[in-house]
């Protein structure tokens, strides 16, 4: 009796350490955290730069994402250039993604973007063009 005490004694000591190890390493890895919001905003962007090192290198804009400005990583730069991805500052653009947390900092990660205007008779987005950047399975590039 005292074995089979010992033997699952043991176990669950080997199940606990494996279960500890696994809840470091998410943990320590998990550096982009899905907040579980989806974006589907209409809005003018703000500024464009490109980030070259980091978690999410490319082409990045600011916009202003339920009220406030966020930054909105759209591709890398070779996928955003050779899919046509034109955006300059004070374009309107429609965007479709998730908000997600980076670091400290909340990003929203493009799942698609659509570039166009604002109709002036009628207030209404008039579409020109629109780049899928990743769909269920990831990013397209």
């Amino acid at each position: 009796m005292v074995n089979r005490i010992r033997v699952c004694t043991e176990m669950q000591r080997v199940v606990l350490c494996g279960l500890a190890g696994f809840a470091l390493a998410v943990s320590g890895a998990a550096k982009d955290v899905v907040l579980n919001a989806a974006v589907d905003v209409e809005t003018t962007v703000g500024a464009l730069h490109e980030v070259s090192a980091g978690t999410l290198p490319g082409l990045h804009l600011d916009a202003n994402v339920k009220g406030r400005i966020m930054d909105v990583y759209i591709a890398p730069m070779d996928f955003a250039a050779k899919y046509g991805v034109r955006v300059s500052k004070g374009d309107y653009v429609h965007i479709v993604g998730t908000q997600v947390r980076s670091g400290d900092a909340d990003v929203v990660v493009a799942r698609s973007i659509t570039t166009g205007s604002i109709d002036k008779r009628t207030g209404t987005f008039q579409e020109n063009m629109t780049v899928y950047l990743r769909n269920d399975e990831g990013p397209l590039w």
